[in-house]
């Protein structure tokens, strides 16, 4: 069982590319544990940073919290279809012998950045900041796989480009129910029908604005009304 100590410095180093964190997950255990904890933590935080849709659609409290539970989950299933491919790749075309359990943690432990994926909750800066910890995970991810299978840096960023090749490709085909399950499993837990669109969240608003909000717009109005009948 690993301390608690040693847990955050796995993560810790994995975030600065620190060599030696494939090693400690070679024990299995407590630090595979560990890595698909922060998968799910990693999903977690995405799905609050866009958690502007279900704050805009007034999903309760109870359904807030359980629709992020699901977007978790379902971040974690994509990520480990993604290790899927990445440990056939290793074992077919680079004939690695390596257990799935394996690599599967080391892709789960390579999306550690994205435990800042909340911060995409942030106005104007969102869309880089996910840009940059998308970009973050994939270098993780790559120096992970080539650590930990023993790959040159070459070998291990095609070994992941083509990991996630075969997995857009199989959301595409095959994966379609899924996909069309993960979304009716999202509007079912939000239990209301979930608008995305700009212009139709403008529409909400103003249609049924929060009581704060019409408040506010009620002086402004009544303001400049005055404003107006002033000589």
């Amino acid at each position: 069982m690993l301390d608690l100590g040693t847990l955050i410095g796995l993560v810790r180093d994995t975030l600065l590319l620190q060599p030696g964190t494939t090693e400690l997950l070679r024990l299995g255990g407590s630090a595979l544990r560990l890595a698909f904890y922060v998968l799910l933590a990693a999903g977690l935080s995405e799905a609050v940073g866009e958690s502007v849709v279900l704050f805009v659609n007034r999903v309760s409290p109870r359904r807030f919290a359980i629709s992020l539970l699901i977007s978790a989950f379902i971040f974690a299933f994509g990520y480990l279809f993604f290790a899927l491919s990445v440990y056939l790749l290793a074992r077919y075309a680079l004939r690695i012998d390596a257990p799935f359990s394996f690599v599967a943690g080391i892709v789960a432990l390579g999306q550690a950045p994205r435990l800042f994926g909340y911060l995409a909750f942030i106005p104007y800066l969102g869309l880089p900041i996910s840009v940059l910890l998308w970009t973050w995970s994939v270098v993780t991810t790559i120096v992970g796989v080539a650590e930990g299978l023993r790959l040159a840096p070459l070998e291990a960023l095609l070994t992941v480009a083509l990991g996630a090749l075969i997995l857009v490709s199989a959301q595409r085909t095959v994966g379609r129910p899924l996909m069309a399950l993960a979304r009716l499993a999202r509007r079912q837990a939000a239990g209301v029908p979930l608008v995305t669109n700009r212009r139709q969240w403008l529409e909400l608003i103003d249609s049924a604005p929060e009581p704060g909000l019409a408040e506010h717009r009620e002086r402004a109005r009544r303001r400049a009304g005055r404003a107006g009948r002033a000589p």
